[in-house]
């Protein structure tokens, strides 16, 4: 999958050409299944900590930082700096769940370019990209020299292994950030807020479904423009604080009436019955929420988008649950598009991203990557102990609850770790 990137003023492009340069700008490419967007705060934080030079850090820290999802066990997203590639950030377990970066080719060229830092020479006349090679990588990747050109080597059974290569210059690029990427297209943001408002009202629906996330709160926004009033927040009952206080601070903001469903089961007792919810068993999410759809009719707006995940991608624009009818505006929106119409509106987003949450729900939902579920300990220890303890007296270890495995009934063998 790719999007445009325009190099003179360093943002990505969703229309056709750069509202401020007028340029037609180049081609950034990124996984088919991925879902490209800003890095948040608490992502910035990581990547930056874990970049050993400080030039470069206060480098990354003026740039827009892009990031999409990359298959993997767990949380895996390629890092887009300047329109292109410069590495990898993931959350992985070696003797301990830790993050880690490796650059690309390109990046670690940029920062011999840059800085002038390189870690050892070697010679090499054929390919270099694959190769082994006899040396020590002190921590998890090194510079190295080729003959004329500069690569990553990472660690490998013995010695090192040449990870990516690259020979041409790479130049620093001006300042970019979100508020720039809004500029450069404006042009595109009117278009797609013009259709998402024109399906809603050809559509009449009476109510919009509004749980707190960024794509919700985009839908909430044009669901209001098109003439609808009513937003459902249908609450678990084991939403984050912030969620909670963030849908009626929003729907008050916009002036809609908010109707609060909760669920007609307690979890705390269905669970002792039902088990522990999981990604393969997900029982929770018909109990606690599609069950309050009979007390809905007609048409109902929802916020998912087919890039919010793998399970998504082959999601329609409308769908009939029960008596209601669910259309999806937003359904082929990136991630991108819902941050920049946001920062164009200057609405506001629930403070959990910044926190270091990627999904907005139930704070421990088996949907959530264990990077999040870790991050849950560090900022809600409270939370994370009545989860904790509940599956600690459920038979689970403390080996099994952090290593994650918890979230299957049937485990996948790529977990079984």
């Amino acid at each position: 999958m790719e999007i445009g990137y325009c190099p003179k003023c360093n943002v990505p492009l969703r229309g056709d050409r750069c509202d401020i340069c007028k340029s037609r700008g180049i081609p950034l490419r990124f996984h088919d299944l991925g879902d490209i967007r800003p890095a948040s705060k608490r992502e910035m934080e990581i990547l930056t900590k874990l970049i050993p030079f400080r030039e470069l850090r206060g480098y990354i820290k003026n740039r827009l930082v892009l990031l999409s999802r990359q298959p993997g066990l767990d949380y895996r997203k390629d890092i887009f700096v300047d329109g292109y590639k410069f590495g990898t950030l993931e959350y992985v377990k070696d003797e301990k769940w830790r993050w880690k970066f490796i650059p690309s080719g390109k990046a670690a060229k940029f920062i011999y370019d840059f800085i002038g830092h390189v870690d050892f020479e070697i010679e090499s006349k054929k390919h270099a990209k694959g190769k082994k090679i006899n040396r020590e990588v002190n921590g998890d990747w090194a510079i190295v020299s080729i003959s004329g050109c500069i690569g990553v080597a990472t660690k490998a059974k013995e010695g090192a292994r040449i990870k990516d290569v690259f020979c041409r210059k790479v130049k620093a690029k001006k300042r970019g950030n979100l508020e720039n990427a809004v500029i450069s297209n404006t042009s595109f943001l009117k278009i797609i807020e013009k259709k998402a408002v024109e399906f809603i009202k050809r559509k009449n629906p009476r109510y919009v479904s509004f749980s707190g996330g960024k794509d919700s709160g985009a839908t909430l926004y044009l669901s209001k423009m098109a003439g609808v009033k009513k937003a459902v927040f249908f609450n678990t009952g084991l939403e984050f604080p912030e969620t909670e206080r963030f849908v009626r601070q929003f729907a008050d903001m916009l002036d809609v009436e908010l109707i609060e469903l909760e669920p007609k089961h307690d979890f705390w007792e269905v669970v002792e019955k039902l088990g522990i919810p999981t990604k393969d068993n997900r029982w929770c999410t018909s109990l606690l929420k599609l069950e309050n759809l009979e007390n809905l009719s007609g048409a109902i707006v929802d916020g998912t988008r087919r890039y919010e995940s793998f399970a998504r991608m082959v999601k329609g624009r409308e769908k009939i649950i029960g008596n209601v009818r669910v259309i999806h505006p937003i359904i082929d929106w990136l991630s991108l598009d819902v941050w920049m119409f946001l920062k164009w509106k200057g609405l506001p987003y629930n403070p959990l991203y910044d926190m270091g949450y990627e999904r907005i729900g139930c704070f421990m939902c088996p949907a959530m990557l264990n990077a999040e579920f870790h991050n849950l300990k560090r900022t809600h220890p409270e939370l994370f102990k009545r989860w904790y303890d509940f599956l600690q007296d459920s038979g689970f270890t403390h080996k099994e609850i952090m290593d994650g495995t918890w979230r299957w009934k049937n485990i996948p063998a790529k977990m079984k770790i």
